[in-house]
């Protein structure tokens, strides 16, 4: 009965807060400006940009289906509770502002990039005293990033020109001019100007980082022609320190220009953007040429994209892709028409200073190139829609490799591996390792104590061993789905073209369908299978065969130590028989705490009588029998 009011007091306080909301739209300017949607703790949910704030807003709210028109999922406007609104000048300020907003607070129900980092950046932090360093992380707060680069060795070592040159700090240290200690080594060799220990003016400083920002944008001819004036000045006023000190900078710019080819002109560049969406996922391909050739491809996942058509996707990534960028291309060719692109224009000239043209190409050679980044992000979505199911993305690639290179009917998603521990003819047992998606999954390993076979016959023994785990197969889930229950993709056998034969003909006859099979001979280090029946050389340095030699290594590790734990078990259950007052419950006690008969030996008697039904007088007896 009480929570039945509880839930009751609840609808109507829903109801109340819902009535205010929608009296609170009816005074939103009809403006064009930026709207903030919140909810019941005061946390920014949404952020959008709008030419009329009173009628978008509005449109949240309207009918049933208004949710999907504007694609977010179903009951987000439940979750509102206040709107707020800022009014701009123009549209291309509430563009702006929308981007900052978004950057600062991360509304949950906006859209979030994230791309693989293929290629890092130079980036310039946004401190008292700049850091320049080079960077695969895009969310440093208020940073500036060049690039991205293609050759990561060329870009290091433009880094290292530039710091030798400018003495540009790349450690985040103590704060610039409060450090307590002398300079450290970089400022010895060269390498910074210690900022730290007040050896700069942060003027001098941000003029050093600012020639570094107009060299990264291709402005390295106005730099040197001031670098070139100034030393004349100093020669005419006989500072010829200062004069030889700018002859350095300027030869080091120079030399960076003739030996690095990484440092791009921006207006010789095209940048292609091409989305593939599916349901709640969409994928994009950014295809960037430098002077008519492809030098770099990234691809990105959008979230929160819910159901929003690839031509309202557009102008959202160019907003968060190209806010913090500051190597900007002349045209940027989308797939999918906007009718914002006049808006993106203004954004750009407005932002960055830039004209730049955004348009879709219709014909010729532009249009080829946007057919390959929408077949590049068509792939790039398939992989993701792979990873997510899976869990794991590090092992796609090296399960498609393994399964071409071997000729597998399947992509080996479920590999098990099973290994025979028979040292002599006593506790002969089997083991199974598996990994699941490219990693090794010790909850579904399993051990085999061999029942049927005596001697040391080890084809029998897996072929025991392969049959019995099979069986599971056939057998209803009933309950939780046991790891026998699992059907694998591949099987992999510790042994040579006789085990391979021997557990390729019990899959064969069980008619499971395709389950491949293959064995490793660990001596020779052979791979026998379908494709290679006389022996393929393992390659222990591929990627794709890791995967396969640890799992290969774990059943035999697993097997031995079980081998060793039924023998311990054996030898100390043995001892046990010939101790006075020690029965079959009183050994079952014991053997649960111990894992051999040495763990035994070395206990005392107050430890002994830790156990679980153990008396004094039984751990006297114990102990005696260990050291009498």
């Amino acid at each position: 009965m009480k929570n039945s009011v509880i839930k009751e007091n609840k609808k109507i306080d829903e109801a109340s807060s819902r009535e205010k909301l929608i009296k609170s739209l009816e005074i939103l300017p009809a403006k064009t400006g930026v709207y903030i949607f919140k909810d019941e703790s005061g946390r920014i949910i949404y952020v959008g940009k709008a030419k009329n704030i009173y009628s978008r807003a509005r449109s949240y709210f309207s009918g049933s289906n208004r949710d999907f028109l504007y694609m977010k999922p179903p009951g987000f406007t439940r979750q509102i509770r206040s709107v707020d609104y800022i009014v701009t000048s123009n549209e291309v300020e509430a563009l702006i502002l929308e981007g900052n907003l978004i950057k600062e607070n991360r509304p949950k129900y906006n859209i979030e990039l994230k791309d693989d980092k293929s290629y890092p950046f130079i980036v310039i932090t946004d401190d008292a005293y700049p850091r320049v360093f080079l960077t695969r992380n895009r969310k440093i707060r208020k940073a500036r990033y060049y690039g991205p680069y293609t050759d990561v060795g060329s870009a290091k070592k433009v880094i290292e020109h530039l710091r030798s040159i400018f003495k540009i700090r790349d450690c985040k240290g103590v704060k610039p001019g409060k450090s307590p200690n002398p300079p450290c080594l970089n400022y010895h060799i060269g390498l910074c100007s210690a900022p730290c220990a007040g050896k700069i003016s942060e003027s001098e400083y941000k003029k050093n980082v600012e020639d570094i920002r107009n060299f990264l944008k291709g402005k390295n001819r106005s730099i040197v022609s001031d670098l070139k004036k100034k030393m004349e000045q100093y020669s005419s006023k006989l500072k010829f320190e200062e004069a030889e000190e700018l002859k350095k900078k300027i030869y080091g710019i120079e030399k960076i220009v003739e030996e690095q080819k990484i440092i791009f002109d921006s207006a010789d560049a095209w940048d292609f953007i091409a989305i593939k969406r599916e349901k709640k996922i969409a994928a994009v391909s950014l295809f960037t040429y430098r002077s008519g050739t492809l030098a770099i491809v990234n691809n990105f996942i959008i979230e929160n994209s819910g159901l929003l058509k690839d031509n309202q996707l557009i102008p959202l990534f160019i907003n968060q892709y190209y806010e913090n960028m500051n190597s900007i291309p002349s045209k940027i060719y989308i797939s999918a028409s906007v009718d914002d692109s006049d808006l993106i224009e203004k954004w750009f000239h407005v932002k960055k200073g830039r004209k730049v043209i955004v348009r879709k190409p219709v014909r010729g050679e532009k249009n080829k190139i946007m057919d390959m980044t929408i077949k590049n992000a068509e792939l790039y979505l398939e992989k993701k829609k792979f990873e997510k199911s899976t869990g794991h993305s590090q092992g796609y690639r090296d399960l498609i490799r393994l399964k071409n290179r071997l000729g597998l009917n399947n992509i080996p998603r479920r590999i098990e591996c099973y290994d025979i521990s028979n040292l002599g003819e006593n506790f002969p047992v089997g083991s199974m390792t598996v990994a699941c998606d490219g990693e090794i999954n010790p909850r579904h390993y399993r051990h085999f104590k061999i029942r049927s076979i005596s001697g040391q016959d080890d084809y029998a023994m897996l072929e025991e061993i392969v049959k019995r785990r099979l069986k599971y197969l056939n057998v209803p889930v009933t309950g939780i789905m046991d790891s026998f229950h699992q059907k694998p993709d591949l099987m992999v056998i510790d042994g040579g073209k006789a085990q391979y034969s021997t557990v390729k003909k019990v899959v064969d006859s069980k008619r499971l369908g395709s389950i491949d099979v293959i064995s490793i001979a660990k001596k020779e280090e052979m791979i026998y299978c379908d494709r290679f029946r006389s022996g393929m050389k393992l390659d222990p340095g591929s990627d794709y065969m890791r995967i396969i030699i640890r799992l290969r290594d774990e059943a035999h590790r697993f097997a031995l130590g079980y081998h060793r734990k039924l023998r311990n078990r054996y030898m100390t259950d043995s001892v046990l028989d010939q101790i006075k007052g020690i029965g079959i419950k009183k050994k079952t006690y014991i053997m649960k705490n111990i894992e051999s008969i040495d763990e035994l030996k070395e206990k005392n008697i107050e430890e002994l009588m830790n156990i679980k039904g153990i008396n004094y007088r039984d751990a006297v007896n114990i102990y005696d029998c260990f050291h009498r």
